[in-house]
């Protein structure tokens, strides 16, 4: 007829047990647990990362990874400019055979 712990150790009780302590003893977090979003809660435990910190570094450095392949990808179409530019200035070569550059035979 009393209550002792062994019943909120109880795998069905162990669920609502946390959030039954809560209601007697700390009203303000038994308030978050109930004003707290279900859709979150589910999203939280699908969520492939143990802390908020694991997620904030792997989408950052996922960012920082895009910011230097798009670097890269800038500096190829700069080094493509430079060697098409480089030989445009091929077909001006003269070797003093008449202005042309091609060959005499």
């Amino acid at each position: 007829d009393f209550v002792v712990v062994e019943d909120f150790l109880q795998e069905e009780c162990a669920t609502v047990s946390g959030a039954l302590f809560d209601a007697l003893f700390n009203l303000n977090k038994y308030m978050q647990f109930e004003q707290r979003d279900p859709f979150q809660e589910r999203q939280k435990r699908e969520d492939e990362f143990e802390t908020d910190w694991d997620r904030f570094a792997c989408m950052d450095y996922n960012r920082l990874a895009m910011e230097e392949e798009a670097r890269e990808e800038d500096a190829m179409e700069i080094d493509w400019v430079t060697v098409d530019d480089d030989d445009d200035d091929g077909e001006d070569f003269n070797l003093g055979l008449g202005g042309s550059s091609e060959a005499p035979f």
